[in-house]
């Protein structure tokens, strides 16, 4: 099997993942209140839409555009995550939505979804960088 193949794959099944993730999570905050919110703006809808963006340029053919709209949803989602794990780390739990829904506040057993987010984001920046980012490297 082709090596471009074990990274354009997982490359693609975690975006997806990701993106199916948290647009539920985004439907269940509009019957509810699983996502705190920033400007009165959902947070969850900003992770959605830095999922989207990275799609988008998984799913575009144009080079420039592919890395911009990847850095630039690859970002959001980031920084985000980043800040709401410590957040949910060092202030004892209810920012992140959980596993079990809604806020996690005193439900220990549940997981943070901000974790799996960030998790998952560091394994899809290593997979952009070896597979999509060295390709336009390797043409240009």
């Amino acid at each position: 099997m082709n090596n471009k193949l074990f990274i354009t794959i997982p490359l693609w099944a975690l975006v997806i993942f990701g993106l199916a993730g948290i647009t539920w999570v985004s439907i269940a905050n509009m019957s509810g209140t699983a996502c705190p919110s920033l400007f009165s703006i959902p947070i969850c809808y900003m992770v959605n839409i830095g999922y989207a963006l990275m799609l988008g340029s998984l799913i575009t053919n144009i080079n420039k555009f592919k890395h911009h709209f990847f850095c630039a949803g690859w970002g959001i989602a980031f920084v985000i995550a980043l800040f709401a794990s410590l957040a949910e780390f060092f202030g004892g739990g209810g920012v992140c939505p959980s596993s079990s829904g809604g806020l996690r506040g005193s439900d220990a057993a549940s997981l943070p979804l901000c974790y799996i987010s960030l998790v998952v984001l560091i394994v899809i920046l290593a997979l952009f960088i070896a597979g999509p980012y060295k390709q336009a490297c390797d043409r240009n």
